[in-house]
C-alpha cells in the first residue's frame, strides 16, 4: 500500500535510480508465455523478459538493491502488440507455476479508484474538493490535529499534512502494518476505518501545516477520510459503492473490495515480506489497507480499469479528468508530481503503484503511445516498485519509446555550442571548491566537432564529441607560451581531456566532469554573452 518512501518505515518504495540495462546471472528463471500474449517484437519482448526476470532472481544484479519476489506477471498492451508473461511460482513449497490471470492484492492503486469515486461525487454536486474535512466529518475534524483547516483536495493530494497511520508513530507506537511484521496476530487483525484513523489521532503528529508552500507527504490517513466520507454520502459500504460506481460498470468481474484475511477461494498466490522470503504475509488482512489499499483484482482487471481512467470514461463531466490531473510537486525524483489520487511519473506516464505486506504493482498507462503497464510480484520488495521506469528502460530498449538521452543530448548540444564558456570554478574531493580567472580559462564548442580554447596564457584547439550524455574531449595543438607561476594551463587541459559528462544547471552554468582514473573534478563554466 506504499507505495513512496517514507522515513523510518521497512515498507518504503525502492529510491529513485537511473534508468538502466539490466544484466543477467546464472539463476535459471522460467517464463510463461500467457495466452494473451501475442505479436510483440522480438526486441519488445527480449527487454520486457528482463523486467520479469530481475523481479523474481533472487541472484541477480538487482535483488541485493531492490528485493525479489518468488512470481511476478508483467503485462503490456498496446494498440499493435500484447505482451503478457509470468515467471516463478504461486507456491514456492508446491511449486506451482504463478499465472497472468491469478488475482493479486493492487495496494495504493485502489487510491486512483477511491478518488474516481470523490469525483464522481463532486460531479453529482454531493462535495467539492475544496470543501472542509469538518463539513463532512466534524467529529473526526474536530479531534484529528489541523482538521478544522484540511480540505478534501489536501487529503487526495497528499498535502494535508497529516500523519500516516501505517508508519510508526512520534510516540513510539509501531504503526498499522508495521507491526504486523513481528506479530501474526496483528497480521491478521481487521479494523474499520474508524479505527485507523483513530489510530492516527491518538499517536501521530502532523507533518506540516495543511497546504503548506512546497509541503508534500504522503499519507493513507488521507483516503482513510475520504473512504470515511464516501462512505456517509453514499450510505453503504466501500465494497458496495466501488462494485457499482467501479466493478459493473467496467465490467471488473474478477476485481472486489477486501475487508478480510484472503481466503483459498480469492485465488491469490502465497506472499512474503521480502527475500529471503521466511516471513510469510499471506494471511495480511485486507481492512488494514481499506480505501487507501484495499482492492483485489487482476493484471486484465486493471488493463480495463487504467484505460477508462485515462480515457476518462468513468466521469460524465469535461473536465473532470483534467482535475483528477491536476498536480502538485512531490519532491519525489522518481515521481515528481502527484494530482487527485493520479501520479505522474514521467512526462505523459500517469497510474499509481501499490505496495502491501506480501505484494509490489504498478499500473500506468503510456498515454502518448497508449500503452498500459500492470506488472505486480509476490514480496513487499521488488522491482515492480519502480515499474514505470525500469519498464520505460525497456521499451527505449526495444524500440517503441525514443530514448530521453538523445533529446537531452540535443538541447544540451544546441547550449554547448557557438558560446564562449568561462571557467569561473573548479571542485574536487581533496580541495574542494577553488575560484578561477574567467579571462585567463574559456572554451568555445563549434559545430561539428572542433573547439577553440583559452589555457591561460596559451590558446589550445581539438575536437569533441557528445554521445548520448557522455562528452569527450580531445585537446589538440597548443602554444608553448610560458604563462606566470600561479597558472593552471596545464591542469586545465589535462581536466578537459579526461571530461566525461556534460550538463546545464539551473543558473545556466556549463557543469563539465572529469574522471582522471576515479579522480573527479567539476569544472564550472559561465556564458561570456
Amino acid at each position: 500500500m506504499k507505495c513512496f518512501p517514507i522515513n523510518g518505515s521497512h515498507l518504503t518504495r525502492a529510491a529513485s535510480v537511473p534508468l538502466m540495462l539490466f544484466a543477467t546471472s546464472a539463476y535459471a528463471v522460467d517464463i510463461t508465455t500467457c495466452p494473451t500474449d501475442a505479436a510483440v517484437p522480438m526486441s519488445v519482448a527480449e527487454a520486457l523478459d528482463g523486467v520479469l526476470t530481475a523481479a523474481v532472481d533472487t541472484e541477480g544484479p538487482l535483488s541485493a538493491a531492490f528485493g525479489a519476489a518468488p512470481g511476478a506477471v508483467l503485462s503490456l498492451q498496446a494498440p499493435d502488440w500484447t505482451y503478457a508473461r509470468a515467471a516463478g511460482v504461486a507456491d514456492p513449497e508446491a511449486g506451482q507455476p504463478i499465472s497472468c490471470d491469478m488475482a493479486f492484492q493492487i495496494g495504493s492503486n485502489t487510491k486512483m479508484m477511491t478518488a474516481a469515486v470523490i469525483l464522481q461525487l463532486q460531479e453529482e454536486g454531493a462535495l467539492s474538493l475544496d470543501d472542509l474535512l469538518s463539513v463532512h466529518l466534524p467529529e473526526v475534524a474536530n479531534a484529528l490535529p489541523n482538521g478544522d483547516v484540511i480540505t478534501l483536495r489536501q487529503l487526495a493530494n497528499h498535502t494535508s499534512g497529516v500523519f500516516s497511520y501505517t508508519d510508526n508513530a512520534p510516540d513510539g507506537s509501531p504503526g498499522i502494518m508495521e507491526g504486523d511484521i513481528a506479530d501474526p496476530a496483528a497480521l491478521k487483525r481487521g479494523y474499520t476505518m474508524t479505527e485507523l484513523v483513530e489510530f492516527a489521532i491518538d499517536h501521530g503528529a502532523p507533518s506540516f501545516s495543511p497546504g503548506a508552500d512546497g509541503q508534500w507527504s504522503y499519507s493513507n490517513t488521507g483516503f482513510i477520510l475520504l473512504g470515511l466520507i464516501i462512505k456517509r454520502i453514499e450510505g453503504q459500504n466501500l465494497a458496495d459503492v466501488f462494485k457499482t460506481r467501479i466493478f459493473d460498470p467496467l465490467e471488473m468481474d474478477d476485481t472486489f473490495f477486501g475487508s478480510d484475511v484472503p481466503t483459498p477461494e480469492m485465488g491469490l498466490p502465497r506472499a512474503f515480506l521480502a527475500m529471503p522470503f521466511d516471513v510469510e504475509t499471506t494471511d495480511w488482512n485486507m481492512s488494514q489497507g481499506a480505501a487507501a489499499g484495499a482492492v483485489v483484482s487482476t493484471a486484465a482487471d486493471m488493463h480495463v480499469f487504467i484505460q477508462a481512467l485515462m480515457s476518462d470514461a468513468l466521469f460524465r463531466v469535461p473536465d473532470t479528468f483534467d482535475v483528477m490531473q491536476d498536480t502538485v510537486p512531490t519532491g519525489s525524483p522518481g515521481i515528481p508530481a502527484y494530482g487527485i489520487g493520479l501520479a505522474e511519473k514521467a512526462p505523459g506516464v500517469w497510474g499509481h503503484g501499490g505496495q502491501t505486506l506480501g505484494f509490489q504493482s504498478e499500473v500506468v498507462e503510456f498515454s502518448e503511445q497508449g500503452i498500459s503497464l500492470v506488472g505486480w510480484a509476490t514480496s513487499s520488495q521488488n522491482i515492480m516498485g519502480l515499474g514505470a521506469q525500469v519498464v520505460s528502460q525497456a521499451l527505449v530498449d526495444g524500440g517503441v519509446l525514443p530514448d530521453p538521452l538523445i533529446a537531452a543530448a540535443a538541447a544540451l548540444r544546441e547550449s554547448l555550442v557557438d558560446t564562449e564558456w568561462r571557467l569561473i570554478s573548479v571542485a574536487d574531493p581533496e580541495t574542494g571548491e577553488q575560484a578561477m580567472q574567467p579571462d585567463r580559462y574559456s572554451i568555445t564548442f563549434v559545430e561539428p566537432g572542433d573547439f577553440a580554447a583559452q589555457a591561460d596564457c596559451n590558446r589550445l584547439l581539438g575536437g569533441w564529441n557528445l554521445d548520448k550524455m557522455t562528452l569527450t574531449i580531445t585537446p589538440g595543438p597548443m602554444t608553448k607560451a610560458a604563462c606566470p607561476p600561479d597558472s593552471r594551463s596545464d591542469a586545465y587541459v589535462g581536466w578537459l581531456g579526461t571530461t566525461t559528462s556534460a550538463q546545464i544547471d539551473d543558473a545556466g552554468h556549463l557543469i563539465l566532469t572529469s574522471n582522471d582514473d576515479g579522480t573527479f573534478t567539476l569544472l564550472q563554466f559561465e556564458s561570456a554573452q
